[in-house]
């Protein structure tokens, strides 16, 4: 087995260590949350925690750590932007394609920022920025969370023979799900600018029905 944070969560792995290690994650601190995820599934299959209780520690720390992080980009508010790291996230231009998917999709940018790790903590803070209410975010992390933490999770219980490739292989599997919301999204915009498109259109026979016929001379 390879370096680095896998094998020492494995090896020191507890029920409060992976708790805390998913929401310190959450909130900034460089700890890969899907290695924790994946060490989660295993230590499951090892039997050092019973698997509904890895899936539910699992869903609660990645949600303390998210709920974490919302409610301190809300306190800091626009000068958020101005930290080293969400400077070369977001750049102006970024943030103002972002805010314009915010006011009109904010549900679902939350939902696909879930399944990617570079920008996810960036699409959180802003969301927050943004003024989404603390019960929308909750509700499209969690649908999000229902997606993303019992496939990884199960990832480390099922392979927990082939620990160095699963973790290799996660980025992958993230690259699939992120696909699967951007493709979701995309349908999503294309119903709804169809059924504008529809509602805005007149019903036929009125635009005719409205012309005042010329006068006869």
């Amino acid at each position: 087995m390879s370096g680095g944070p896998l094998p020492w969560l494995l090896t020191h792995g507890s029920a409060a260590l992976l708790f805390a290690a998913l929401v310190a994650g959450g909130v900034g601190v460089p700890i890969p949350e899907d290695l924790v995820l994946l060490a989660t599934g295993i230590l499951a299959h090892q039997g050092v925690l019973p698997l509904p209780l890895a899936l539910g520690l699992a869903l609660a720390g990645v949600l303390c750590g998210d709920l974490a992080l919302f409610l301190t980009a809300r306190r800091l508010g626009p000068k958020l932007y101005e930290h080293r790291r969400l400077r070369g996230l977001l750049p102006p231009e970024r943030r103002e394609r972002l805010a314009k998917l915010y006011s009109r999709h904010g549900g679902w940018v939350v939902f696909g920022g879930r399944f990617l790790s570079v920008l996810r903590g960036a699409v959180f803070a802003m969301a927050a920025v943004q003024g989404m209410p603390l019960r929308r975010f909750l509700l499209w992390d969690v649908l999000a969370l229902c997606v993303s933490v019992p496939v990884v999770v199960g990832l480390g219980y099922v392979f927990s023979h082939s620990v160095d490739r699963v973790a290799h292989g996660l980025g992958r599997v993230e690259h699939g799900l992120a696909i699967a919301a951007a493709l979701g999204l995309v349908l999503l915009v294309t119903v709804r600018a169809l059924r504008a498109r529809r509602e805005a259109r007149p019903p036929e026979g009125a635009e005719s029905h409205g012309r005042q016929a010329p006068p006869v001379h």
